[in-house]
């Protein structure tokens, strides 16, 4: 019963308003810089990819500075459903700079809205609803973001990262091993303070959807001897992996548990889809292909720059499938032809053109802000022929398994990699399309 949410009946014309204001109340607050940096939901340029790179980038730095992490993925219960409509009208106010005639309509918005329970056929009497934001509304998530902006303040006072996106917060709390007592005591008080805010502002965490688990490499993993913690009367065991944001993440972020759930789902499709091949012409196998095959090797492929050359193959293995099933090859058929003749990038490839992307979005001020403050310009200390280039400096690192793989490494390694006319392109869309036949010319110089 505590998973039910109610269903708002809104019609489109409501939605198409919605989105207008939508416009001008997220130009307002891009303009006035109103929005938390480490907050990726709702908004241009950010998305779960971004989120989850961030927050790995982070963890890896920390790793190959002979730290451990301790990271907690926070949930809240029922968040959309408890926000109190005079708190978040008080906000938008005080905070936001919403007022007059646009507060007016906020208040219309959120006020005056009803709702009703069917059972066997039997409509009971409508009650008003006095808090939460409707389901499945245009402007409720965002309103939400808003409202619960204040909780960055809380965080901030703990002196440790975070990211939030939509009502999932992120936690981490780093130290070297022989101090994890204090980083644990931290993560405690901050999540009490956390918890404290909650209380009165109508919202509630979630401890059963809790998860925590410490990050390091496997040696400084092995010195912490502490396997829970206490948070709010429960006692939370320390996992092994922890999915964030969808994407499955251990101890050490080798990315073994990420890889493995690609693996699983994506032949479990390819199996379904050969049972149907037959039926299929060769551009539907393809339509179903790209969608559903190739959207998960890509989707979060950023964090797996520096991975094992066998976590690389399993990967491979399943877009060679792929391409065996759309033009019907045989399993031992050569692939080298097959991806070309479908002009695919492999796997390792996939993964340098979206690092290259992200760097390249950090030069034209695209790239969200979390992310670009670990890339630098390269500026050389004297006057050189590089001195006109658009290079990035590479960090230095101590680690080839956690600091070579953070993304501030990585992006730097591919993006200076490149010949300096790519780097050089003005738009995004030529520079992806001169990327693409760039590395495809890697991949198969033959060809």
């Amino acid at each position: 019963m505590k998973n039910f949410r109610p269903i708002s009946n809104l019609p489109f014309l409501s939605k198409i308003l919605e989105k207008v204001v939508l416009g001008q109340l997220q130009q307002h607050l891009s303009d006035n810089m109103l929005l938390e940096v480490n907050q990726s939901a709702y908004r241009k340029g950010h998305s779960v990819e971004t989120a989850v790179l961030s927050v790995t980038d982070n963890l890896l730095t920390k790793s190959d500075e002979k730290c451990v992490s301790l990271i907690s993925l926070l949930d809240l219960s029922a968040a959309f459903d408890t926000l109190d409509h005079s708190i978040l009208l008080r906000r938008l106010d005080v905070s936001f700079g919403i007022k007059c005639n646009v507060l007016a309509w906020f208040t219309s918005y959120v006020s005056h809205r009803f709702q009703s329970v069917i059972v066997a056929g039997n409509v009971s009497d409508p009650r008003p609803l006095l808090y939460g934001v409707p389901q499945g509304s245009v402007l409720g998530p965002v309103l939400f973001t808003l409202y619960s902006q204040p909780l960055s303040d809380v965080i901030h006072q703990y002196n440790c990262s975070f990211h939030k996106y939509a009502d999932d917060t992120q936690l981490s709390h780093s130290g070297a091993p022989e101090d994890f007592i204090s980083i644990k005591t931290s993560a405690q008080e901050c999540i009490y303070a956390m918890s404290h805010w909650m209380d009165s502002n109508k919202l509630m965490l979630n401890t059963d959807k809790t998860e925590v688990m410490t990050v390091g490499t496997a040696s400084r993993i092995n010195q912490i001897e502490s396997d829970s913690i206490q948070i709010l009367n429960s006692d939370i065991i320390f996992q092994n992996s922890v999915k964030y944001l969808g994407v499955r993440l251990d101890q050490t972020l080798s990315m073994s548990d990420r890889i493995s759930d690609i693996c699983r789902s994506s032949f479990l499709s390819l199996r379904q889809i050969g049972c149907i091949r037959a039926y299929l012409s060769e551009k539907a196998t393809s339509c179903l292909v790209n969608s559903i095959i190739l959207s998960r090797l890509d989707f979060c492929n950023s964090i797996l720059y520096g991975i094992t050359s066998d976590q690389l193959n399993r990967l491979q293995r399943i877009q060679n499938c792929a391409a065996r099933l759309i033009l019907r090859k045989r399993k031992h058929d050569h692939i080298t032809p097959l991806l070309i003749e479908l002009h695919w990038l492999p796997v390792e490839f996939r993964i340098q053109f979206k690092l290259a992307v992200f760097a390249f979005q950090h030069f034209d001020g695209t790239l969200p802000l979390y992310l670009s403050s670990v890339l630098h310009t390269y500026q050389p200390a004297r006057s050189l022929r590089s001195s006109s280039e658009k290079l990035l400096k590479t960090p230095r690192v101590n680690l080839k398994s956690a600091g070579e793989r953070s993304f501030r490494y990585a992006a730097s390694a591919v993006w200076n990699s490149l010949p300096n006319s790519i780097r050089n392109v003005p738009t995004l869309a030529a520079f992806k399309r001169q990327l693409k036949t760039h590395l495809f010319r890697q991949a198969f110089p033959s060809s």
